[in-house]
């Protein structure tokens, strides 16, 4: 790929990063660099690098980005996440889009696209081995959310699907369900979805009958190569080229998959192109480099994406940790303050008012939901 290219493709990358810590993820997103990815769905992003996604994603040329657990509903404890990057604008779709356990497993957005509004989702399916009925659970809530009647023309769902089990050259899919129900659950999003036309975008481009892989398990010394990661998308969005990047194996466990769009009603008639620049950070760029020191403006925010009617438990706990953070001296750059968040919002105050007692520091944060609930929304 050349240093500048313009075009008329849309370019997706999907990869779990397997938990990286903070500088392998800066691994995993320079090496990518080479692919000038314009969206980027990212599963099992770790604790330790989701602190500060922003600044990481941004350092390697991504303006816009969002990590699951910043719009959680439920508490994840030390669990990792999904991520969006992307170089264009985009707006998270709320938690409960899909109605299942563990709902920072899973990101969904509308992206503000040179092509229009496209759709997404990417979801990380937990193995059936160890969370045992969560897996079907999860999928019964992935399909009831995406099986609708005249969907978007551009949308995809992409991640970590831990299925199928195999796939014969014939194209047929076989699931790891123990019973009917598993089994049926399992099917309906990597089959039944179809239907309401998300496709496999590999198959679509490379056909049934190669070997394609994505994860090897390993067992008593043998090798069972699997196809776990996916993008099923729109057929109006017109996938021309997918491919797994096993140059990348050492990154991750997971093989990331890059699929190459060209939507067919081509640009909106308000682009006139596509450039993209291979983006690589300046030597000896650090993470704080890029993070500079806010002033008390840091009270201004573009969107408040706090939850309405928050849950006290889980809502007080991040707000209060953001208060924490200023004792240590973290700083938050602007990125992550242009959205307004609960924990973002005790970091702010905590600013303003420095040495702050437990018990004004519980009254404020009762009345900003106090504040919250009683100011007009749009939802």
């Amino acid at each position: 790929m050349t240093g500048h290219e313009s075009d008329e493709q849309l370019r997706l990358i999907t990869w779990n990063v397997e938990r990286a810590s903070v500088s392998r993820f800066t691994d995993q997103l320079t090496a990518l660099q080479e692919r000038a990815p314009d969206i980027l769905a990212l599963q099992e992003v770790g604790v330790k690098a989701s602190r500060q996604p922003r600044q990481l994603l941004r350092q390697h040329g991504f303006k816009y980005s969002a990590h699951s657990h910043e719009f959680r509903l439920d508490d994840p404890g030390t669990s990792s996440g999904c991520a969006f990057a992307s170089r264009w604008p985009f707006r998270v779709l709320p938690p409960e889009t899909f109605e299942m356990p563990y709902k920072h497993q899973a990101l969904s957005a509308e992206f503000f696209t040179p092509f229009g509004r496209v759709e997404g989702h990417t979801v990380h399916v937990l193995p059936g081995s160890q969370y045992g009925e969560t897996k079907p659970e999860m999928f019964r809530a992935i399909y009831e959310r995406l099986a609708v009647k005249n969907p978007p023309d551009y949308r995809f769902l992409c991640g970590d699907f831990n299925s199928p089990k195999k796939e014969s050259d014939d194209g047929e899919v076989t699931v790891w369900g123990s019973n009917e129900d598993w089994i049926e659950a399992e099917r309906s999003v990597m089959v039944d979805l179809t239907a309401y036309d998300l496709i496999d975008a590999y198959r679509v481009v490379n056909g049934y009958g190669d070997d394609a892989y994505s994860w090897v398990a390993e067992n008593r010394g043998n090798e069972f190569p699997r196809r776990f990661d996916h993008v099923f998308a729109s057929q109006q969005l017109h996938a021309t080229e997918a491919a797994y990047l096993h140059e990348y194996d050492g990154l991750s466990d997971h093989t990331p998959l890059e699929v190459i769009f060209t939507p067919q009603d081509g640009l909106h008639e308000s682009a006139e192109k596509i450039e993209r620049n291979n983006y690589m950070p300046p030597e000896n760029q650090t993470i704080e480099a890029s993070n500079p020191t806010m002033s008390i403006d840091g009270l201004t925010y573009k969107d408040d994406v706090r939850m309405i009617d928050p849950d006290d438990n889980y809502r007080r706990g991040r707000f209060k940790v953001g208060w924490r953070n200023t004792d240590d001296g973290t700083e938050m750059g602007e990125e992550v303050l242009n959205q307004l968040t609960w924990e973002n919002l005790g970091w702010r105050l905590g600013k303003l008012f420095d040495d702050t007692s437990e018990d004004l520091i519980e009254e404020l944060y009762e009345w900003c939901v106090k504040q919250q609930l009683d100011s007009p929304h749009e939802n």
